[in-house]
């Protein structure tokens, strides 16, 4: 949907994780400013998790899939994904009883991949005190604690969590979300997730179109990871969606619904003089600011106009943050390259610094609204063409 307004003021969803109040961003009246949203869609509840992981989707349900077996590991995301583990896993941990699985049987494991460990606040976020108080809930390491699988078709080879590998059900619990041309979730979580940091580094460097999403699926059947309990989120963060079942089947389903519900209205070639892209709610740190780009990365066409300004809105309450495989000064991180657009970053969590060592000096930094919107105005005069992405990284091209 896409909605026009005449006032100068909006406001858009703001750190994710990190508090709910929203910011507001003022713009002054002659401008064009258009708000446009993904179509999204209402909250499932508790009752339709239940109908979801009741009609499993190429697999039994969870209660039978793990029935006659001692253990289990349910892997989750860290605050880098706005994934509401704390409203999908209890519902797992209850199947995983009903099948005859002890507490003791089950472990909770951070799939964080190359980012940083989870501390116990983030824990007590993602999961809930109930399920961090009672379980084991553990931090995957991609340097240590790792069992090889063996090389893959593409011959990259398989370090992978070996506490997850310990465990006789294996359950990915991250989220369908657009990405470009293409959907996080499913085996994404395993691979680059739950793996060692040579998977990590090859599988980015070396893995990449066609064969990007087989390659993760045939990581996912060496490990043994072969459920996926995966939700759709809204742009308030509520549960528009959720696919459960076979790790391929179900995440197909889930990129089906996902290509409706994040489904956005774009606007037509070269029509917009500012577009401002909001990384909610994958905003907690910079080196995840650029999935505020992920509508402009799915749309078949340019809707920036000649001359154009792109802004990346992004909180960044954690700073520049951490990534070993991609961040700066790491082993693919090449020198910063020109973007398409001239582009802006609004960010009070970051300094210009930390917007250098990620961009170079392609990207300027403005750490106040009316500064970023005073510049707009020296560059693009009195009544530019301006498109709003509130929630960018959840938001992909409608076809």
């Amino acid at each position: 949907m896409s909605s026009r307004h005449k006032s100068t003021e909006l406001q858009i969803p703001w750190a994710a994780w990190y508090g709910k109040e929203p910011l507001t961003l003022r713009f002054p009246e002659s401008w064009e400013v258009t708000v446009r949203r993904m179509r999204g869609g209402p909250d499932i509840g508790d009752d339709g998790i239940r109908r979801a992981l009741a009609g499993p989707i190429g697999a039994p349900p969870l209660r039978e899939h793990a029935k006659g077996r001692s253990s289990a590991a349910i892997l989750v995301d860290d605050l880098s994904r706005p994934t509401p583990a704390f409203r999908v896993v209890p519902y797992i941990l209850e199947e995983l009883h009903e099948a005859g699985i002890d507490d003791d049987g089950i472990t909770i494991i951070c799939a964080l991949a190359a980012h940083r460990p989870m501390t116990r606040d983030d824990f007590l976020k993602k999961l809930g005190a109930e399920i961090v108080e009672r379980y084991r809930v553990v931090n995957h390491n991609a340097y240590e604690n790792l069992e090889f699988l063996g090389n893959t078709s593409l011959g990259v080879p398989v370090f992978v969590n070996r506490d997850l590998m310990a465990c006789q059900v294996r359950i990915a619990a991250g989220m369908i979300t657009p990405r470009g041309g293409m959907f996080g979730g499913g085996a994404k979580l395993l691979i680059p997730g739950a793996c060692g940091q040579q998977t990590i580094l090859l599988n980015h460097r070396y893995v990449h179109g066609e064969a990007f999403r087989p390659h993760l699926d045939e990581v996912a059947g060496m490990a043994g990871v072969d459920y996926i309990v995966n939700p759709l989120l809204n742009e308030g963060l509520e549960i528009m969606g959720l696919v459960a079942g076979d790790v391929t089947a179900a995440f197909e389903q889930g990129c089906r619904v996902g290509g409706e519900l994040y489904a956005t209205p774009m606007p037509a070639a070269g029509t917009v003089d500012v577009g401002v892209f909001s990384a909610f709610p994958k905003d907690t740190e910079l080196c995840q600011a650029g999935l505020a780009l992920v509508p402009l990365g799915s749309c078949p066409h340019d809707p920036i106009a000649e001359g154009g300004t792109v802004v990346i809105a992004s909180a960044c309450p954690e700073g520049l943050g951490w990534h070993s495989v991609l961040g700066p000064g790491t082993a693919l991180r090449a020198s910063p390259q020109p973007p398409a657009h001239r582009t802006m970053l609004f960010s009070k969590g970051v300094n210009p610094y930390d917007c250098q060592a990620l961009y170079g000096e392609h990207v300027g930094l403005f750490r106040e609204w009316e500064d970023l919107i005073g510049q707009l105005q020296a560059i693009h005069g009195g009544s530019p063409r301006v498109s709003v992405f509130p929630a960018g990284a959840l938001q992909m091209a409608a076809t």
